[in-house]
């Protein structure tokens, strides 16, 4: 099984590259998931789940995310309106 880093928060959709959005998982998993946002799951696989669920929850309410089945959610995949 090759492993590689995977951006929990994905950069698509505007999360950075920090440790803390960082984690490894089977490159296969990686390209089958693609730029979807995170579930909590996926959320606590982070070195620091809060500031995670806390970054892509502000991110939502500024600037919301760019893909259609990523628009008007939060943390968790919630629903969002500004």
């Amino acid at each position: 099984m090759r492993k590689e880093r995977d951006h929990i928060w994905p950069e698509a959709e505007g999360g950075p590259d920090e440790d803390w959005n960082i984690r490894e998982i089977d490159w296969l998993e990686n390209r089958r998931k693609g730029a979807e946002m995170p579930d909590l799951a996926d959320v606590l696989d982070s070195s620091d789940p809060i500031r995670l669920a806390v970054e892509i929850d502000k991110h939502s309410l500024e600037e919301g995310f760019k893909h259609p089945r990523n628009r008007n959610k939060g943390f968790g995949g919630l629903p969002r309106h500004r």
